[in-house]
């Protein structure tokens, strides 16, 4: 038997199909998704255009690591034309834990530093290393590394990481730009800008996480854009194939991408399947058109949220207070997916979400909220 992952804030169902904003269970009952598999399915379930990538594709079936695949390259320059200048390197991934993984990595091959910053109970994945971070399960796995781990005070974590970073003794202050994985927590504008500006004063890395928030989940491709941030690193996988395959991608600056050119510096035996990269090209391009339309779909579910809660976020990346512990079976017996994290519920649709989704995703929340 599989024991799920969140007992209690997880809807329990058995998911047959997906099409568009929309799931079935096995009872051919059909629900509206406001998760989107938390933040993986940004272009909607079974799009014509990504099953048609899938499907036409005629390439290698597998291309070993070590070896040349002309597409991989082409990736590689769409996603770096992306990034806040052109001297970035991308390493391959399959998904969110690995990028993340990598991204520690390569920091301590940077700088041969062995300390991290990060908040507290954030999550960055699943490995040890990406649990260390945060402290999750230290009764089970630890004793973790020391780190640094920051609470949710921004005035204080703020001069915590800087007066941290100053010491000279950190590896790389990791975060992603809205934290997701706390419920949907969104920093002071000028709060990683500082930060930043610490870490190039030592040769800290900055490492942002945009696992969770790339590929237009907040109106913008990346989330790192809206403060006009310049990562030494980014951490990318879900919405970058918008779940159609499984891939993800550390992107690195070329001073500290240099660190990592040695050999068997990094190995990934399914990173950039074929098919994978596939997806991602047709993704990426499916999702330009979305993101303008989106951050509008944003603006509006945030509009309808207020006039019962509190709503934080940005784009289709949002969160609230939550007193109500069932609010998650009850929204499911409406017809609608949402997930409780403690005492906030968050919202991911897909970004080609409707008016009359969103309006009817409201009025079922709202029915519930406490």
């Amino acid at each position: 038997m599989i024991e799920p992952l969140f007992r209690d804030s997880a809807p329990d169902i058995e998911i047959t199909r997906a099409e568009g904003n929309y799931i079935f269970d096995g009872k051919g009952r059909k629900y509206l998704d406001f998760m989107m598999g938390w933040c993986v399915g940004n272009a909607g379930w079974n799009k014509k255009t990504l099953m048609k990538a899938i499907n036409s594709f005629r390439g290698p079936v597998y291309v070993n690591p070590t070896s040349k695949y002309k597409r991989w390259e082409i990736l590689a320059k769409k996603l770096v034309s992306l990034m806040p200048g052109k001297d970035y390197t991308c390493l391959r991934a399959t998904g969110g834990t690995e990028s993340v993984e990598l991204a520690l990595k390569t920091s301590i091959a940077y700088n041969r530093r062995k300390k991290f910053i990060a908040f507290n109970g954030a999550y960055h994945g699943q490995s040890l290393a990406c649990l260390s971070l945060v402290g999750t399960h230290e009764d089970k796995f630890g004793p973790y590394p020391e780190t640094v781990r920051l609470s949710t005070e921004w005035q204080s974590a703020k001069d915590n990481a800087i007066r941290a970073i100053k010491k000279g003794d950190i590896s790389a202050f990791i975060s992603e730009p809205i934290l997701c994985n706390l419920g949907v927590l969104v920093p002071p504008q000028d709060f990683f800008k500082e930060i930043q500006e610490a870490c190039n004063d030592t040769d800290t890395v900055f490492i942002m996480d945009e696992v969770a928030t790339g590929f237009g989940r907040t109106g913008k491709m990346f989330d790192f854009e809206h403060c006009k941030l310049k990562p030494d690193i980014v951490a990318i996988a879900k919405g970058f194939s918008s779940g159609y395959a499984a891939i993800g991608s550390t992107i690195v600056s070329g001073k500290v991408a240099e660190s990592m050119r040695f050999d068997f510096s990094n190995y990934s035996t399914f990173g950039w399947h074929p098919v994978s990269v596939e997806c991602a090209l047709a993704n990426m391009d499916y999702l330009k058109k979305l993101i303008g339309p989106s951050a509008k779909s944003g603006r509006l579910l945030s509009e309808q949220l207020s006039e019962f809660c509190q709503p934080e976020g940005k784009g289709l990346c949002i969160g609230f207070e939550e007193k109500n512990s069932k609010i998650v079976s009850e929204c499911l017996g409406a017809g609608l997916i949402v997930c409780l994290m403690g005492n906030r519920l968050v919202l991911y649709p897909a970004l080609d979400v409707g008016k009359t989704e969103i309006e009817k995703a409201c009025a079922i929340i709202q029915r519930y909220h406490k």
